[in-house]
């Protein structure tokens, strides 16, 4: 590397290191697999074509036995630490986080994966759930509607950079598929994920108050902008909670899950 490896920030899967001037290396943690990698750089490359606010991917690294991808640095700080920093602007930022949600779901983009074979494969390899609820989860797949719309698949305020301009980072998850099943993962995000449990109490206080007036701005504001109802995206809340089970996410995080699916009755529609 052509910087000193000073890691700007790192999280579950992966750290981010400086590499040369106005770039980035994105390094996945060790035993993260290959193909995942490549599915990143692929899906980047592509959603960058497109004309979306992304980060331009350059080229696929191997430093010091790990995979990386090259990236155009994202300046500024992540809209998440932005509301820590300020929650006074939660309202103006839940506005902006549904507004380029919005933006994402214009478009279309060709070789994508599709999110129902998505969620239905990943439901099938899910842990803790039975056959029987797998099967019946996979069957209301089955009976939702379709679309070919460009989704995220892990929109969070976590991946929304705000610096000199707005970027959307993190595109390993795109697919092809239905907004309102994206909107639906967001929710989900918002609603269970975890922090770290060594962070003092009022840390995890202020989280949690923040995360859920920012879960009610962005709803209200995106089905403003958007014809795509609530009823719509709870549809889609079981299906893409039982497809989150195989990700790697805390413990706590997944008992969350089972109960979100458990309390909503698993019968055939």
């Amino acid at each position: 590397m052509n910087k000193s490896e000073g890691i700007i920030a790192s999280g579950r899967t992966a750290e981010l290191l400086a590499y040369e001037p106005q770039r980035v290396l994105k390094l996945f943690r060790e035993g993260f697999p290959l193909r995942a990698v490549e599915q990143e750089f692929r899906v980047s490359r592509e959603v960058h074509a497109s004309g979306l606010r992304v980060p331009e991917p350059f080229e696929l690294k191997e430093h010091n036995g790990r995979m990386g991808i090259v990236y155009e640095e994202a300046d500024g700080l992540t809209m998440l630490a932005a509301i820590f920093r300020d929650p006074g602007i939660i309202k103006e930022e839940a506005g902006r986080m549904a507004r380029l949600h919005a933006e994402i779901h214009k478009r279309k983009v060709d070789g994508l994966p599709r999110q129902k074979a998505m969620l239905a494969d990943q439901i099938t390899e899910a842990p803790f759930l039975t056959e029987e609820e797998k099967g019946r989860i996979i069957a209301r797949i089955d009976l939702l509607e379709d679309d070919s719309l460009l989704c995220h698949g892990d929109y969070h305020p976590d991946n929304i950079m705000l610096g000199h301009k707005e970027w959307i980072i993190d595109w390993m998850t795109a697919m092809s598929g239905s907004p309102a099943a994206d909107v639906a993962r967001t929710l989900l995000l918002l609603r269970t994920g975890t922090l770290p449990e060594e962070l003092p109490p009022p840390v995890q206080e202020l989280f949690a108050r923040i995360r859920e007036q920012l879960t009610v701005e962005y709803l209200q504001e995106y089905m403003k902008l958007t014809d795509i109802s609530h009823e719509q995206i709870e549809r889609w809340m079981v299906p893409v909670a039982a497809a989150r089970l195989v990700e790697w996410i805390p413990p706590q995080e997944k008992e969350q899950l089972l109960k979100l699916i458990r309390a909503q009755a698993i019968a055939p529609e």
